[in-house]
C-alpha cells in the first residue's frame, strides 16, 4: 500500500509538472503573437479565455489522478493553443507583417512632422499626376503612364503591402526618395532591415470602396495623384521586432526621413491613429 501511494504521488507530481510547462508554453505563445499582432485582439481573447477555462478545469477535476489516456489527450489539446498561435505567428514574420503597438511619446524628429494638408496638396498637384478612375485604367492605357509612373513592389530595402485600398504606383521621384530613405535607414541600423510602406495611389474607385469602411476618408488626398505614400513606424520587415527593439528601428527611420525632409525633398504629417508617417514628394 505504501508503495502504490507513494507512485500516485509520483505520477501526480510528473503530470502536474508536465502540465504547468504546457501552460507556460501556451501563455508564452499567446504573449508572442498579442505583442507581434499577428492574431488580433478579439481571437487572442477567446484563446486566453480559452486558457483560463482550461486552467480551472485542471484545478477542479485534477483532485483524483487521471489515468494516463485521459492526461495525453488532455495535455495534447492544451499544446493546440501555443501551435496554432505560433503557426499564425510565424505566417505573419514571414509576410513581413509583424507588428508592435508603439508606446511613448514622440522623438525629437517626429516632433516636426506637421506638414498639413494644403501644403502637401500643393506639391501633389505640382508633381503628381491628375486623378485616376481605376487600377484597370492604368493596366489598359500603361503605356500612356509608363513614363509618368513607377511600378514599386517588395525588394531588399523595403516592403509593399498587400494593397487593399491603393494601388502601387507612384511617380519617378517617389520611387527615388524611397530608395534614398531606404538607404539612409539601413545605414543607420546597420542591417537589412526594411521598413514597410501601407499605402500608395488611390484611384477613384479605390477612395469610394475606402470612404464604405472609413467616411473620413478624403476625397481630395494627396494619394490620388501619386506623389504621396504611408510607412509605418510600426511594422518592420525584420526577425521579431520586439518592444525594446521598435523605438531604435522608429527614432532610425524619423532621422533618416526628417534628414530628406530639410533637404527640401518631402512634405511629412504623423498620422498617429494609424501609425504611419504620411509623406509626399516635393
Amino acid at each position: 500500500m505504501e508503495a502504490q501511494k507513494q507512485n500516485r504521488i509520483i505520477h501526480k507530481s510528473i503530470y502536474y509538472l508536465i502540465t504547468l510547462i504546457a501552460l507556460g508554453v501556451s501563455a508564452w505563445a499567446l504573449y508572442d503573437a498579442y505583442v507581434y499582432m499577428s492574431i488580433s485582439r478579439s481571437v487572442w481573447i477567446f484563446l486566453c479565455t480559452l486558457l483560463s477555462i482550461y486552467v480551472v478545469a485542471i484545478l477542479v477535476i485534477s483532485t483524483k489522478l487521471w489515468g494516463w489516456r485521459r492526461f495525453l489527450l488532455h495535455t495534447t489539446m492544451l499544446q493546440l493553443l501555443p501551435i496554432c498561435a505560433s503557426i499564425v505567428t510565424l505566417r505573419a514574420l514571414d509576410r513581413g507583417d509583424t507588428y508592435v503597438a508603439p508606446t511613448g511619446k514622440p522623438n525629437q524628429y517626429e516632433r516636426s512632422f506637421n506638414d498639413l494638408q494644403d501644403k502637401q496638396k500643393a506639391a501633389a498637384l505640382e508633381n503628381g499626376v491628375a486623378p485616376i478612375e481605376s487600377r484597370a485604367e492604368i493596366e489598359n492605357n500603361f503605356k500612356q503612364y509608363r513614363r509618368k509612373l513607377t511600378h514599386i513592389e517588395t525588394n531588399d530595402r523595403y516592403i509593399v503591402r498587400d494593397l487593399t485600398y491603393s494601388a502601387p504606383y507612384v511617380v519617378p521621384k517617389v520611387a527615388e526618395l524611397l530608395d534614398d530613405l531606404a538607404d539612409k535607414f539601413q545605414a543607420r541600423t546597420q542591417s537589412r532591415t526594411r521598413f514597410v510602406v501601407t499605402s500608395v495611389l488611390r484611384t477613384e474607385e479605390d477612395v469610394k470602396k475606402l470612404r464604405q469602411v472609413n467616411i473620413n476618408a478624403s476625397t481630395n488626398s494627396c494619394h490620388c495623384n501619386a506623389t504621396t505614400i504611408d510607412i509605418s513606424y510600426a511594422r518592420f520587415g525584420a526577425d521579431k521586432v520586439r518592444p525594446r527593439d521598435l523605438y531604435e528601428l522608429r527614432l532610425a527611420l524619423a532621422e533618416a526621413l526628417h534628414e530628406l525632409r530639410e533637404e527640401g525633398r518631402c512634405y511629412v504629417k504623423i498620422e498617429r491613429k494609424q501609425y504611419c508617417y504620411h509623406i509626399t514628394v516635393r
